[in-house]
């Protein structure tokens, strides 16, 4: 079976992890179309706009919130390209990142008539502009995005001119071939937002995202005794950034609460948050992408904090998990689905000291843990979309 795949990036962060696995599945002829960075692995990939590309619509997004409306010409580059292809199936990803026209793919998309399976990440598609709403609790996506509260946020705008606008044109747009789409996310949760959208009437499937179980499971780290820290207590933070929505603000003020024998360690921290983070005490890491370093840090915490404010299915969950690590998580978007009482705790945004509270008083199984974890593994994540191309290909057959 020939699949398009098509996203920000390939082979880079979780979804272009997720999207080059897709594209090397057994009984898959997939190619890969990107708009951003460097394609580093052995996937078939075609990068279809650059630099300059890039940064026009970054700039069109920050003067008119054009995000996802403009790169015309290099999408039509991609169209042709998808047309010499001829694929079974088109798997759409995030459209969002700074490198599509929108409007040029759907046109192609409705024109074929091609079966799509669309992995939503996040919440970018039915809203008329934030990717994610919880944080300011705003609601206006269920009926018409008026005046958003997050224009600071990504995809960041300084005009609020254009949300309406963006809202229906992106209703009117993606439901244009809803007997052509099975959506797909990554949790219940995002399913919930789904069903209240004006997406509701698309078919639509769970499949957690999964992770590498090769990498992350329990290991032996010296991390601890280099640091001198065989007595203390590691509450580990990471992140592949700390912007305000992540809790960064929540992770200082746990600084001024901790104990002696408490060490806050947070990994995917800019050179700012290093310096700030480092004078209340805490070891502060820059982002690392070596996996093994990171199963490594989870193996000998005692237990993860994720203090988001809006995440759809964070993986760092999972990866903490399965290395042993229980988790503490504010109930925000998809983060509590993946824990049980053995396995972690579950608390209001903001509510750092009852965070620590429940680290410094619970007796969680960190064998369960890893039990737990290992539920999200990837081959399992990958089984879920064999059995949906199938189908789809299946009912594209019959037709």
């Amino acid at each position: 079976m020939k699949v398009a795949l098509i996203n920000t990036v390939v082979g880079y962060g979780s979804v272009g992890r997720i999207v080059y696995d897709l594209s090397k599945m057994p009984g898959v002829e997939g190619k890969v179309y990107y708009g951003r960075k460097t394609n580093k692995t052995d996937a078939d990939a075609c990068k279809f706009t650059g630099f300059f590309e890039n940064a026009d619509q970054a700039v069109q997004t920050f003067l008119f919130d054009n995000h996802a409306w403009t790169n015309a010409r290099d999408t039509k580059k991609l169209v042709a390209d998808l047309e010499a292809f001829q694929p079974d199936l088109v798997h759409l990803h995030n459209l969002h990142g700074y490198y599509l026209d929108a409007p040029v793919l759907f046109s192609y998309l409705k024109e074929s008539g091609v079966p799509v399976v669309w992995t939503l990440h996040d919440c970018w598609a039915f809203t008329g502009h934030c990717a994610h709403y919880e944080k300011a609790g705003c609601m206006q996506w269920k009926t018409k995005c008026e005046v958003c509260p997050l224009l600071n946020t990504y995809p960041y705008t300084w005009t609020g001119r254009n949300v309406s606008r963006n809202y229906e044109r992106k209703k009117e747009l993606f439901t244009s071939i809803t007997d052509q789409v099975h959506l797909v996310v990554p949790s219940h949760w995002l399913k919930t937002q789904v069903e209240q959208s004006f997406l509701k009437s698309m078919n639509c499937t769970v499949i957690p995202t999964g992770i590498d179980l090769s990498v992350f499971h329990p290991v032996e780290s010296d991390f601890r005794q280099k640091n001198h820290l065989e007595k203390n207590t590691i509450i580990l933070a990471v992140s592949s950034g700390w912007p305000a929505e992540k809790g960064y603000g929540d992770l200082l003020k746990l600084c001024s609460i901790l104990q002696g024998d408490e060490k806050l360690v947070v990994v995917g921290v800019n050179s700012r948050q290093k310096k700030e983070l480092e004078r209340l005490g805490a070891i502060a890491m820059r982002r690392t992408s070596n996996a093994s370093e990171l199963a490594a840090l989870y193996s000998t915490s005692d237990v993860l904090i994720n203090p988001t404010y809006g995440d759809t299915f964070p993986t760092v969950n999972l990866e903490a998990l399965v290395c042993g690590c229980p988790v503490v998580t504010y109930r925000t978007g998809g983060s509590p689905e993946v824990l049980t009482p053995e396995t972690g705790g579950v608390i209001d945004c903001g509510e750092i000291d009852e965070a620590l509270e429940l680290i410094r008083h619970s007796n969680w199984d960190r064998n369960a843990c890893t039990k737990q974890g290992q539920r999200y593994g990837r081959a399992n994540m990958l089984a879920a979309y064999e059995a949906l191309y199938q189908k789809c290909d299946h009912e594209r057959k019959k037709q």
